[in-house]
């Protein structure tokens, strides 16, 4: 019994300082970009991949982290999974998370804020090309706030 006792402390010591250092033992974390940094990358991005839609996803800072986020999108309907990596390209350096989307099909900006929240991101802004000029406008979560 007192064996049992003593692995428990040891695992409730071991556990939370294995834990917050995995980023420090080699992932690459971003800081958070700016929103000037961010349309400038978006507009660039756009710019270059036509049929497709940035988000940025607030707290997406490391590409581990990101996984459950190219996941969450790839599951919709709307998503051209033959482009990109599943149809989701992540930028951890600016937050930004582009989306293929399926030639004639317009994608559902309530979806996909939905699954970068179910991811456990903050969707906070939905970039679209026009006539090449960046267009910017808040999610529905982030309009609520």
């Amino acid at each position: 019994m007192k064996t049992i006792k003593l692995l428990f402390l040891f695992l409730a010591v071991l556990v939370p300082l294995t834990t917050s250092n995995v980023h420090a033992l080699g992932e690459d974390f971003s800081p958070e970009a700016t929103e000037e940094v961010r349309q400038v990358a978006a507009k660039e991005k756009l710019g270059s991949e036509p049929g497709s839609v940035v988000l940025y996803a607030k707290g997406l800072c490391c590409p581990s982290c990101a996984i459950g986020v190219r996941k969450m999108i790839g599951k919709l309907d709307f998503v051209d999974r033959s482009r990109f990596k599943k149809g989701v390209d992540l930028d951890t350096r600016t937050q930004l998370v582009s989306v293929a989307i399926v030639e004639g099909e317009k994608p559902d900006f309530n979806l996909l804020s939905q699954a970068v929240w179910s991811a456990g991101y903050d969707p906070v802004r939905i970039y679209k090309l026009k006539d090449g000029e960046l267009l910017s406008e808040a999610t529905a979560a982030e309009a609520v706030k």
